[in-house]
């Protein structure tokens, strides 16, 4: 009995042990952020920054798929689109049901306009060309319904419902006149509400609005033939969501077995693609974000191990007490630990709640970017992903940083860590030196606290190449988009022309008129890759000298020139497990011909699967083929709008279709536009604090480490101003060299760190150009940041007096 009643209190000792080791952890670590409020400070900012960046990213990544599905389940959304021009729909409908995951379709009437241009005129706004399509609001339909966001209170006779798209990103509203340009010919429209559907989401997806008219204003489109003709509309659902893209591949194979020419088709869209095609742009952000808050994380592991390293060399002394006492080193070690873990959940909380805070700006981003209406919440799968990375990533730096505790013994904390002597090389002795004395005292203390300024260095470097990075990136997106219109893989021409009939004659007349620069012949079509047993479908491009194209994507090997040559995306090749001097083969209309692998090209166009055949080469599959498609060229100073409807007007609808293709190409990339100077903005204003707040850590640390140093040169004569400018001479040349060098760093890696968060898209080389002011401007601002930083934090040497030189209290 007495053996059980000395268990049973040994075992109560124990556990009152351990629970009086962990409140001791608990009060040592509470003290220690209560003296160290700036170094607590700037690390929960950083915690929280990263917190923002990562839980946004995470959340934003994991639930577009699922979010997409739903947002289509909603309305019954179609699983594919076909758009024709009435003449063929018995063969269309046969086609497509007789595909065995065909389920059930739905078909109407509308009205097509190739030529139109669109300009909100209550935002004063450009008019932007682009083919569009009309359908009747008031048809009943179970497949895509419209659910009308912001509608008017009352349908006007031209009231139209037009793609969300437009309200996110371009800033319409309900009651916003919308004109309507074909050939000089306007109408105008009221803008009625707004819908959601995926197939139609957002112009750089698809370039095609769709928009929802009453039968009246269908039915005067109809009868005035100059604003576009008849169509037809065809949604078809399929037993299964995720194979349309093979659905979309067997429709267009068979369609170009029965209409061989390709006539009577104007578009297709499946699912798959579209769902694809749509979250690329904003998963690219993203994906940036997730990035930027690992910069940060690193970042903060540098101020951890700053902030650990000078806690143990100026509490060493203390330390040795703790383990006087009985203390064992794993509880001080601990203590720490649970230091950083407060930090950390203070941090996470205050990010979390600044992210759901700013999420009003998060939803207006990704909505804008895919062009449906993004529901930003608390995801609880986002908020512990982030909650782990963050607190993997703080407790383990803290711990290695912290591990040294281990060494220390009582006595070697008595000697205040010095265990033997070492005398290093004087680099600047003030006896022979021909500096001015204090100059001699600012490379002296910039040589004693190299450590320090390593650190500093280092961050502000990660922060100068992170700077010239965003500005490189809204340069290209916002300013000037040629790097990224040769990335996206399309054409610079001003204007496409597509004759129905008599091609040769027509556009051999367009190429002399007077206006035109040059003209080149380029078609597109859906194709089937097939590579031993493998096949993938892409967009193949035709042309018949392929150094005439302005926009050159090849960047492996070199375009195709003879017959039997073909350039392929990394992603096909990829697909196929096929590589440059392999034989692949395209299939078309059950025609099959071999060609030789002799360049890879890269695009962001057809979601990165793309070929390219000589004219020659489609003449093996095709020998009828015809090249009825012309890109245009235009002279500078040529306006677009009023070339289109010279030709349109010299040839007429039934001859000739044309668009502003460059525009159209424009209007894409305005889509992202205003997502990019969000994400830049936000980018810089976060790295000026970090910047700050580094520095402020950096330098005030070392003030109140050197009070007693200080003190004592004021006791001396050394003013003030002396001595914060020995400051400055230790501090500026790191910060100045490190602005320089991240921003040196900048400009070399900006293209190659792109091309790293492209390659899931294809994208093997960017060419982004990178403004030399840019890095200059980076540089510069970076060093008046640190120098106003500086100055700022060394003020405070005004309030230190010799009397003070022995006080303690080292944050």
């Amino acid at each position: 009995m007495s053996k059980m009643i000395r268990i049973a209190i040994k075992s109560s000792g124990n556990s009152w042990k351990g629970w009086a080791g962990s409140m001791n952890s608990l009060m040592i670590a509470t003290n220690n952020i209560k003296k160290a409020k700036v170094a607590t400070a700037t690390l929960i900012i950083l915690i929280a920054i990263a917190t923002i960046f990562l839980y946004v990213g995470i959340s934003v990544l994991a639930n577009m798929d699922r979010f997409i599905d739903q947002k289509n389940a909603e309305a019954n959304g179609a699983h594919l689109i076909f758009i024709t021009d009435g003449t063929h729909d018995q063969d269309v409908r046969e086609i497509y049901q007789s595909i065995p995951s065909y389920s059930y379709s739905e078909q109407e009437e509308g009205v097509i306009s190739i030529s139109a241009s669109f300009q909100n005129i209550n935002t004063g706004e450009e008019a932007n060309s682009i083919p569009a399509v009309f359908l009747n609001l008031d048809t009943a339909r179970k497949i895509s319904q419209v659910k009308i966001i912001d509608p008017a209170e009352n349908m006007p006779p031209n009231g139209v419902i037009a793609p969300y798209v437009l309200k996110a990103a371009n800033g319409y509203q309900t009651g916003d006149t919308l004109k309507m340009t074909v050939d000089e010919v306007s109408t105008e429209l009221e803008i009625a509400g707004f819908y959601e559907d995926l197939m139609f989401a957002s112009p750089s997806n698809v370039s095609m609005y769709k928009l929802y008219v009453g039968e009246q204003q269908l039915q005067e489109f109809l009868a005035q033939p100059q604003f576009g003709s008849k169509c037809s509309y065809f949604a078809v659902m399929t037993t299964d969501i995720n194979n349309t893209e093979a659905f979309e591949s067997e429709y267009v194979k068979e369609t170009k077995n029965r209409l061989p020419d390709g006539t009577g088709s104007y578009v297709s869209i499946c699912y798959g693609t579209t769902k694809t095609g749509v979250a690329i742009f904003i998963n690219i952000i993203m994906a940036v974000l997730v990035s930027f808050s690992i910069i940060i994380l690193a970042i903060a592991a540098i101020v951890i191990k700053f902030s650990t390293t000078t806690h143990i060399e100026n509490n060493i002394k203390n330390i040795g007490t703790l383990e006087a006492m009985g203390y064992t080193t794993r509880q001080i070690l601990n203590s720490i630990l649970v230091e950083y873990l407060l930090m950390t959940a203070v941090g996470f909380m205050v990010g979390l709640g600044a992210a759901l805070l700013i999420s009003p700006v998060i939803t207006n981003v990704v909505s804008s970017s895919i062009g449906l209406r993004w529901a930003t919440g608390l995801y609880p799968q986002a908020v512990l992903a982030s909650l782990c990375v963050i607190t993997m990533a703080v407790l383990g730096i803290s711990y290695f940083s912290a591990a040294k505790i281990k060494k220390i013994t009582p006595l070697t904390a008595l000697r205040s860590g010095i265990e033997t002597h070492h005398f290093g090389k004087n680099r600047i002795p003030l006896d022979q030196t021909r500096l001015s004395l204090n100059t001699a005292m600012g490379f002296k203390s910039l040589i004693f606290n190299k450590r320090q300024n390593l650190i500093a260095g280092l961050i502000i470097m990660l922060l100068s190449l992170v700077t010239v990075f965003a500005l490189a990136s809204y340069y290209n997106f916002s300013v000037d988009k040629t790097a990224m219109i040769k990335l996206i893989g399309l054409e610079t021409a001003e204007v496409e022309v597509n004759a129905v009939d008599d091609e040769e004659t027509i556009f051999a007349e367009i190429a002399a008129m007077p206006e035109v620069e040059d003209t080149i012949r380029l078609v597109s079509f859906d194709g089937v890759i097939k590579f031993k047993d493998k096949e993938s479908s892409a967009m193949t491009r035709v042309t018949e000298d392929y150094s005439r194209l302005k926009v050159d994507t090849c960047v492996k090997g070199r375009m195709p020139v003879y017959d039997n040559e073909i350039a392929i995306t990394s992603i096909v090749l990829g697909k196929l497990g096929a590589q440059m001097g392999d034989t692949v083969s395209i299939d078309y209309n059950g025609i099959n011909c071999e060609f030789l692998v002799v360049g890879v090209i890269q695009q962001f166009n057809a979601l990165g699967k793309a070929t390219a055949i000589t004219t020659a080469g489609m003449k093996k599959l095709l020998p009828s083929y015809r090249e009825q498609n012309l890109m245009v060229y235009l002279a500078e100073g040529q306006d677009t709008e009023k070339f289109i409807t010279k030709i349109n007007n010299q040839y007429g609808s039934e001859k000739i279709k044309t668009n502003s293709y460059f525009e159209s190409v424009e209007m894409m990339l305005d889509s992202f536009e205003a997502s990019i100077k969000i994400i830049v903005t936000g980018c810089l204003g976060i790295i000026a604090v970090i910047i700050v707040f580094v520095l402020f850590l950096v330098i005030r640390v070392r003030i109140l480490r050197e009070r007693t140093r200080l003190g004592v040169s004021k006791a001396l004569g050394f003013t003030a101003n002396q001595l914060i400018g020995q400051i400055l001479i230790s501090q500026m040349p790191v910060i100045i060299g490190a602005a320089v060098v991240g921003a040196i760093a900048g400009y070399f890696a900006t293209n190659p760190l792109l091309a790293l968060m492209l390659s899931a898209n294809g994208i093997l080389n960017c060419d982004f150009y990178v403004d030399p002011g840019l890095v200059l401007l980076t540089a510069i601002g970076i060093s008046l940041l640190g120098l106003a930083t500086v100055l700022i934090v060394a003020g405070k040497i005004r309030k230190i007096s010799p009397c003070q030189m022995f006080e303690e209290g080292v944050d």
